[in-house]
């Protein structure tokens, strides 16, 4: 992997960090660590690891002090970037903190259902500094690349930090001069004050009882294809039961083309249909999920451009089990 710089002409402010080495091993465990740099009069602060201010069951927008603009989950389910519109639910993230025996993290979930992750490929477009940051399915619990530290940045910013002790490694947005450049990377913790290019301010927002309404694109004028996709994809599905447990009264939908939420409605009536009339696409709430361990995030807009198989789960309006959901309100300020 190639050495990253500061390649976007970003400064270097905000906290001090403590000089890193290159290199992966055993994640720590959390709270305190101190790489010894420093003389013996002037030691360097340990870093502080933690998870503040987030909390599972939370919705949060992310949106990056150095260029403004707000953690975006692009819509090929794959890419995370910076973008200024922040009322679609591409800006918005679920919080999981996932709590093990030697440390606490955080996962943080999209539009996708998919975590912001991280990854030790080079970053893969011109002006982006260090490695690629994806959205990434959680199955395994030995899947650290979801797992996040915080620790504080200024003006009550976080820093969103991934690796162990040997490379912890930094969420970034690029392109403060570049505007261009909006996508989000990844860069090594390698010297002793950060940009402000990788601080996030995180705005907890207010929840809401309604689901908010569909952000959905344009399909196509013939044929049941979404914008931009004529893949096909297998979508398994789970149908809550009246109080809102999940217990494997699903199946799948079988070879499904292109991203519409419509046409998965309709897809989803047919497969229904044997329970009765009852079952139709306007009163159901889906939500999709990234991975067997991922956690139920609200489907709001068309599937995403990849070939990935879908996992989401049906709730129907009217029933106990709905009346407990919450969604975020997108139009809270």
């Amino acid at each position: 992997m190639s050495s990253s710089g500061s390649g976007d002409g970003s400064s270097s402010r905000g906290p001090g960090l403590s000089s890193l080495g290159a290199g992966r091993g055993p994640a720590p465990a959390g709270g305190e660590f101190n790489n010894g740099v420093g003389s013996a009069a002037a030691p360097t602060p340990p870093l502080q690891l933690g998870v503040a201010p987030f909390e599972s069951g939370q919705y949060v927008r992310l949106r990056n002090r150095g260029r403004g603009g707000y953690l975006f989950a692009d819509e090929s389910g794959r890419g995370l970037s910076i973008d200024s519109r922040r009322w679609m639910i591409n800006t918005v993230w679920g919080v999981h903190i996932l709590q093990t025996p030697h440390t606490v993290r955080v996962l943080l979930f999209g539009a996708y259902g998919r975590h912001v992750a991280s990854t030790p490929l080079d970053a893969p477009r011109p002006g982006h500094i260090g490695y690629y940051a994806a959205q990434r399915k959680f199955d395994e619990m030995e899947d650290t690349y979801v797992m996040w530290w915080t620790t504080p940045g200024t003006r009550g910013s976080v820093i969103l930090l991934n690796g162990n002790a040997a490379n912890l490694m930094a969420l970034r947005a690029n392109g403060r001069y570049r505007r261009w450049n909006t996508g989000v990377s990844l860069e090594a913790i390698n010297r002793t004050r950060v940009s402000s290019m990788m601080e996030w301010e995180v705005q907890i927002m207010p929840m809401r009882v309604e689901r908010p309404p569909y952000q959905l694109g344009r399909t196509r004028r013939f044929g049941p294809q979404g914008r931009g996709s004529q893949e096909i994809i297998m979508v398994s599905f789970d149908l809550a039961d009246v109080n809102g447990n999940i217990n494997g009264r699903g199946g799948t939908i079988g070879a499904f083309y292109g991203r519409s939420l419509i046409e998965l409605g309709h897809r989803l009536e047919e497969r229904f249909r044997p329970l009765g009339d009852g079952f139709i696409f306007q009163d159901m709430t889906l939500f999709i999920r990234g991975g067997e361990l991922g956690q139920l995030f609200p489907l709001l807009t068309d599937l995403p451009l990849r070939d990935d198989d879908i996992d989401i789960v049906v709730f129907m309006a009217g029933t106990p089990g709905h009346s407990r959901l919450r969604f975020p309100d997108l139009d809270a300020a």
